[in-house]
C-alpha cells in the first residue's frame, strides 16, 4: 500500500536583509497569505519561524507606518494559529543595529551582530525568553494552551551551541531546526559548519547540534540537503525559460552591494548542494521525493519573501506524494 512521505514545511518569516528590505505588506503579508491559502487547499500545515525582533523594532520605531505594519503581522500570526499552522521562534539579532528608512523599509547595512554568539550568554537568554513570551502571548489570543517548541537560528548560525543552550532551557524550546548537512560558511561576523553531522532526519542532541546523543534533552530536525540530479537541473531550466512562474512577487532583495566580507576559502562548499525548498517546479517534485525513499522525514525550508508563482504549484504537486506534519507533532509521538 502506498504511504505518503512525511514532510515538514518550514518558513523563515522575515524581511530581506539586502540593499532593499522590502515592505511588510509586499514581502511578508501578501506572499504569506498566498502560502496559507495554498496549504489550506491541500490540508497541509506550515511551521513559520517568526523573526520576533522585527516586531520589537517595528513597535519601537513608533511611527504611523511601523505601528500599522506591526499590527498587520500580529493579525497574520493569529490567523496562522487559527488556521492550524504553527508559529515558532526565529532570531536575527542584527535588528539591534537596523535603522528605519521612514518609508516602510529598513537599513540592514550593519552586520556586526548577525550572529547570536556576538552577544553575552545573558543577552542571548533574554532574547530567547522575550521572543518566546511575545509569540506565545500572540498565539494564546487564539489558542489558550499554545506553546512555542522549536527554534531556527538566523543565518543558520547556531554554533557553538553551548552559548545558546541556556536560552533553549529558559524559554522551554525543545527542538532545533537550523543545520543542513554539507553546508558551511565563515565570514567576519558569523559562521556555521555542518559538513560533519549525523545523517539522521531526526535525532536527540545535548551540546552540539551536529552530534547525536540518545539521552539528549533536545531534538534536532535538520533541513534536508538536496543534490540535484542532471535531469532535475534540465527540468528546472526549461521551466524557467518556458513559464513566467519563477519571478519573485515581492519587493526586496537579497543582494548587498556593500558586501565586502567574502567567505573564508577553507569553508567553500559544493555549489550543486541546495537546501530542500519549494523553489522546485511541480514537474521536478516527484523525482526529488523519490530520491528520499529511504529517509523517514523531509524538512523543507522556504521564505515567504521568496514567493514566486511556482511555489504554490509545487505545494499542490506535493499533495499526492506527501503528508505534512508540524514540529509539535514530533514531540507528541
Amino acid at each position: 500500500m502506498f504511504q505518503k512521505k512525511e514532510i515538514i514545511l518550514s518558513y523563515d518569516y522575515e524581511l530581506f536583509f539586502g540593499d532593499r528590505s522590502g515592505t511588510v505588506l509586499r514581502s511578508l503579508i501578501e506572499p504569506t497569505n498566498l502560502l496559507l491559502d495554498a496549504m489550506d487547499s491541500v490540508s497541509f500545515k506550515g511551521n513559520f519561524f517568526v523573526d520576533w525582533q522585527m516586531l520589537k523594532y517595528l513597535k519601537e520605531a513608533n511611527t504611523e507606518r511601523t505601528l500599522a505594519d506591526h499590527q498587520l503581522i500580529i493579525d497574520q500570526l493569529k490567523d496562522m494559529v487559527y488556521r492550524g499552522h504553527r508559529i515558532e521562534l526565529h532570531i536575527h539579532p542584527h535588528w539591534v543595529d537596523a535603522k528605519y528608512n521612514g518609508d516602510g523599509t529598513w537599513d540592514f547595512s550593519e552586520f556586526r551582530h548577525y550572529s547570536l554568539n556576538s552577544f553575552s550568554e545573558k543577552e542571548i537568554v533574554d532574547m530567547f525568553v522575550e521572543g518566546t513570551n511575545l509569540l506565545t502571548n500572540i498565539a494564546r489570543e487564539v489558542d489558550s494552551e499554545y506553546k512555542i517548541v522549536a527554534f531556527r537560528a538566523g543565518g543558520w548560525a547556531v554554533q557553538p551551541f553551548d552559548k545558546l543552550k541556556k536560552g533553549f532551557q529558559k524559554a522551554g524550546i525543545k527542538i532545533d531546526s537550523s543545520p543542513c548537512k554539507g553546508f558551511c560558511a565563515k565570514h567576519t561576523n558569523f559562521f556555521y559548519d555542518f559538513r560533519v553531522m549525523s545523517d539522521s532526519s531526526i535525532y536527540h542532541f545535548s551540546n552540539d547540534v551536529c552530534k547525536e546523543d540518545p539521552a539528549g534533552e533536545f531534538l534536532e530536525i535538520p533541513i534536508t540537503p538536496l543534490k540535484r540530479p542532471f535531469v532535475v537541473k534540465v527540468i528546472e531550466r526549461l521551466y524557467q525559460l518556458l513559464t513566467n512562474n519563477c519571478e519573485y512577487l515581492t519587493d526586496g532583495t537579497h543582494h548587498r552591494s556593500n558586501d565586502n566580507d567574502p567567505c573564508d576559502e577553507s569553508y567553500k562548499m559544493d555549489n550543486d548542494l541546495k537546501m530542500l525548498s519549494l523553489y522546485l517546479s511541480p514537474y521536478s517534485i516527484p523525482i526529488v521525493i523519490n530520491m528520499y525513499k529511504d529517509r523517514d522525514l523531509l524538512c523543507f525550508i522556504q521564505h515567504p519573501k521568496d514567493q514566486t508563482g511556482m511555489t504554490n504549484k509545487s505545494i499542490k504537486a506535493l499533495n499526492s506524494l506527501c503528508a505534512s506534519i508540524t514540529y509539535k507533532d514530533l514531540l507528541e509521538l
